[in-house]
Formats: C-alpha cells, structure tokens, sequence
C-alpha cells in the first residue's frame, strides 16, 4: 500500500470519525432535550373504580343505597372521561344498561367519546347532592361538570344529570342519561 493511499484512508476514516461523534453529539442534544420537556409535563389520571356489583329488586322494592350506586357508576362512566379511559366507560354503560335501552346509550356514549377524543380533554363531574325518586326511579345528581385540558381546567359548569332506570328481571337496569346546565 503507497503512502498517498494510505493517507487517503487515514483522512476517509478521520471524516467518518468526526462524522460519526457530530451525529452522537446531535442524538445526545436531543435526548436531553426531550428528557427535560417530559419533567415539565404533568400528568394526572384519575381511576375510578366501579363500585356497582349486580343488585336484585327484592318482592319490588328497590334498594335505595344500591340505585344511587349505580347511578354513580353510570355519571362516572360517562363524565369522568378521557381519552384514556374511553373504552373502560363504555364497558360500564354496556354492562349496567338495559336490554332495550343499551345500543341508544352506547351510541350517545360513543359520541360524547368521540368528542373528547378529537378535542385531547378530559372532564370530571363533581356530585354535589344526589336524589332518588323511587316511583319514577330516577336518580338527580347535581355538581358541576370540569373540562381539562392536560392538567389545566379550563371550564366548570353546574350541572344536573337525571339517571333514569327500568327493571329488567328481577333488577334494576339503567335506562337513560341526560345532563342539563343548571345556574
């Protein structure tokens, strides 16, 4: 091998080095660029357990402390939503519906999730008073509806959600949800 060839080599492996050490020091830069902006980001997921296990209307009276739980359970399925925890909601609304009622509410689910899926928030729905009209078993539940967008709230409405139920067999079904801002 001459000497002009082996220079040439020698100068081809230097370029390649120095090459090499830019592109690590670049990946570098950006990595620790991207580990300082997710220390700065916050995020909070509320989980929000079920707490409804399968309850039965007994000689036709229903149990009030069982009703007001499963309205719970529907008003948290539906409006403490994200994008997260939209497929655990609808699983909610599927199991605690009526035969009859559930493709309307799980249509209306879809839309209300669709909507916080296309807009990246997150709302959370304070009960403030819960009541329960037994005769046209219904559960009123007043608070105030917070819209998030990452962790900042950028809206509180006061509202009140009717659940509406239907028994089915020898238990109580929901059958309707509807939400009106009150104030």
């Amino acid at each position: 091998m001459s000497p002009a060839s082996m220079g040439r080599q020698l100068k081809s492996v230097r370029r390649q080095r120095s090459l090499l050490a830019a592109v690590s020091l670049i990946l570098l830069v950006v990595v620790v660029l991207l580990a300082g902006t997710m220390s700065q980001v916050q995020r909070t997921t509320v989980l929000l357990p079920s707490r409804v296990s399968d309850g039965m209307v007994a000689v036709g009276a229903v149990d009030a402390r069982y009703v007001e739980a499963l309205a719970l359970d529907a008003i948290y399925a539906f409006y403490n939503a994200s994008p997260a925890n939209a497929s655990y909601g609808r699983r909610v609304v599927e199991r605690l519906s009526s035969v009859r009622d559930r493709p309307l509410l799980l249509q209306n689910f879809d839309t209300v999730a669709n909507d916080i899926r296309q807009r990246r928030i997150s709302t959370v729905f304070y009960v403030e008073k819960l009541e329960l009209d037994r005769d046209a078993l219904n559960v009123k539940a007043t608070g105030s509806l917070a819209t998030f967008i990452e962790t900042e709230r950028v809206s509180v409405e006061p509202r009140t959600v009717t659940v509406t139920f239907v028994k089915e067999a020898a238990s109580v079904r929901l059958a309707g949800i509807n939400a009106e801002v009150t104030g």
